[in-house]
């Protein structure tokens, strides 16, 4: 598994709530809902949330469990898992750096990739994936919640994922879901709780392990 999968799967770890698709059905006002989406997330400075994860994967009986914590503030995120083993991606502008079991990573031969995966990180929770070339957008809508759903047109993602969901309920519209899945068949989802918005966040957090 390249260094490059291993961070996007490790993303799929991070979930959020649950939007039945059978009772959902394509969204006729997809334009206003996508405006709507950007306009929360541009009045958004900061966010600090726990997290927990299950992946799916064909060859085993139970999903992998996971949780931790994960802040964002304009183009710094830390995503640290905490169990069962500590994991961390931090992104400081065009930095990517990743530490695992107390031991930083080498991901600077990653290149182009690491930069799309970064990229892909940021814009899922700032809302820029609207505006991300390597996808097609899809909006479907139920009683309570949207449902954006991400379909890889980029080659290297089309290899590693069939597509992205992100759920939102409209009371709030913001990510409580965010839903990875596989080419292969497997899926990772990742739900987040604890939620604080627009809050003091050191910058040391982006810039130490």
């Amino acid at each position: 598994m390249t260094v490059s999968k291993s961070i996007l799967c490790l993303l799929v770890m991070f979930c959020f709530g649950n939007l039945n698709a059978q009772n959902s059905k394509p969204a006729s006002d997809q334009a206003k809902i996508l405006a709507d989406l950007k306009g929360i997330s541009q009045a958004t400075s900061s966010i600090q949330a726990a997290f927990t994860e299950e992946k799916h994967m064909a060859v085993l009986k139970e999903p992998e469990r996971s949780s931790g914590i994960f802040y964002f503030k304009a183009d710094k995120m830390r995503w640290e898992q905490k169990v069962p083993v500590k994991y961390v991606i931090m992104i400081n502008g065009d930095k990517l750096r990743i530490q695992e079991g107390g031991k930083e990573k080498n991901v600077g031969q990653s290149g182009r990739m690491a930069a799309q995966i970064k990229d892909l990180m940021i814009g899922l929770v700032n809302g820029d994936f609207q505006q991300n070339k390597a996808f097609s957008i899809t909006t479907l809508a139920s009683d309570d919640q949207y449902m954006v759903v991400l379909t890889p047109v980029n080659r290297r993602l089309k290899n590693i994922y069939a597509k992205i969901t992100m759920v939102f309920p409209k009371s709030t519209l913001r990510l409580k879901e965010l839903t990875f899945y596989e080419k292969g068949g497997d899926k990772s989802l990742l739900k987040f709780h604890s939620e604080k918005f627009n809050s003091q966040l050191n910058d040391s957090l982006f810039e130490k392990f």
